[in-house]
């Protein structure tokens, strides 16, 4: 057994056997400074659920790359209601990056038995995040590729833009409006996770109703009373209904405007308003989701 294939053993016996799930978490609970990094499963619904995961250490990109496609392919996390998305028998060829294009070479088991969609979405969100990559390349035996068999989605358009868990199938409204992604708690196996969909909305629309539109898929009970943005913070000032009895805002609802909020373009940060308050309760950037603790 060959030194890759014994780090792959020990990351996966540790996602299995010593790691545990900040699906929900409580208000003093916190998440280590680490390494964060994030890996695609999908539930028995078909759903893409983004899992965040503590690696420890930080590795070069080529092979952070192979361990989280070797990860996507493992089934240990089927008692949390994930599965994997790739064929056991993916492999990556070769990478290359230039100009901020990364062209990743596979065999030919990249759609066998797969939605197109789904692969194309998991692979651009995973790989795209790195500060050098700004598009996808898909290339399989060396050869670039130009649309999946089964699919029309063409390839020359794969940013981080394409989001998850799109239901359009066409590709002009793929690529033709504002690419928003929204956040809702799904229930999969007794665990809590927060699932992103992309809400596609007009782009010549005002920046109170875009708002007002992602809040209304958040919550129906959402009163946006009015909406402001300085430099890259978009203040919004919500009705008092949403309250809770003790006069604050339920943290998990907190979080999902904020995530939800934060995929404008240009938006950053998120401050909550409410009788001229702010009931924000965390920074931005401590809102971690689906966070598995090795």
């Amino acid at each position: 057994m060959n030194k890759k294939i014994i780090m792959i053993a020990i990351v996966i016996a540790c996602l299995t056997y010593a790691s545990f799930l900040y699906l929900k978490k409580d208000d003093d609970q916190q998440v280590e400074e680490t390494n964060i990094e994030t890996i695609i499963y999908k539930d028995e619904e078909g759903d893409l659920i983004p899992v965040n995961v503590n690696v420890h250490n930080q590795m070069e990109m080529e092979t952070d790359i192979r361990n989280k496609l070797d990860l996507m392919k493992s089934s240990q996390m089927e008692s949390y209601g994930l599965y994997p998305l790739f064929d056991s028998r993916l492999e990556i060829q070769s990478l290359e990056l230039e100009d901020g294009v990364l062209s990743v070479s596979f065999n030919d088991y990249l759609y066998s038995n797969q939605d197109a969609l789904d692969i194309l979405e998991a692979l651009t969100y995973v790989f795209t995040d790195y500060d050098d990559v700004q598009q996808l390349k898909l290339q399989i035996d060396g050869q670039n590729i130009t649309y999946l068999p089964n699919s029309i989605i063409p390839l020359n358009q794969l940013t981080k833009n394409l989001g998850l868990n799109n239901f359009e199938e066409a590709s002009f409204l793929l690529h033709q409006s504002i690419p928003v992604m929204i956040y809702r708690e799904k229930n999969i196996h007794d665990y809590l996770y927060y699932v992103p969909t992309i809400l596609r909305i007009n782009e010549n629309d005002s920046l109170e109703d875009q708002v007002q539109t992602i809040l209304n898929h958040l919550n129906s009970q959402i009163n946006l009373l009015s909406v402001s943005q300085e430099d890259n913070v978009l203040n919004i000032e919500l009705d008092s209904n949403i309250l809770l009895d003790n006069e604050t805002i339920d943290h998990t609802l907190e979080e999902l405007i904020v995530l939800s909020l934060t995929s404008l373009e240009g938006v950053d940060d998120v401050q909550i308003l409410i009788n001229g308050e702010n009931v924000r309760n965390q920074e931005t950037s401590q809102i971690f989701y689906n966070y598995i603790k090795m």
